[in-house]
């Protein structure tokens, strides 16, 4: 941001420079866990990257029953019955991102 103290005016104007603001500036990580125990972890590195890719990575996997809860930088994956299903999937998924 730049104060501009123009001869020509009574009082200053902003401009706001950062053109960049909406640019992610850092990484974001996560760590993973199914029914408690940790799996993995994923880092948001682009604006275009969200928790919730895990979440279709695995409905592409035909694997839906689950539910997933954001606990500071835990990302919990709650599932009854399918947790060694989805511990292979993201093992996968982890390998390949």
């Amino acid at each position: 941001m730049t104060v501009n103290n123009s001869p020509h005016g009574n009082f200053p104007f902003l401009v706001n420079l950062d053109e960049n603001s909406n640019v992610k500036l850092t990484e974001d990580k996560y760590e993973v866990y199914v029914n408690d125990k940790l799996v993995g972890h994923k880092t948001l590195k682009t604006q275009g990257e969200h928790l919730s890719d895990i979440d279709d990575f695995l409905r592409n996997q035909e694997i839906n029953d689950f539910s997933t809860t954001l606990d500071g930088d835990h990302y919990k994956i709650e599932t009854n019955g399918q947790d060694q299903d989805i511990s292979n999937a993201l093992s996968v998924y982890f390998n390949n991102i």
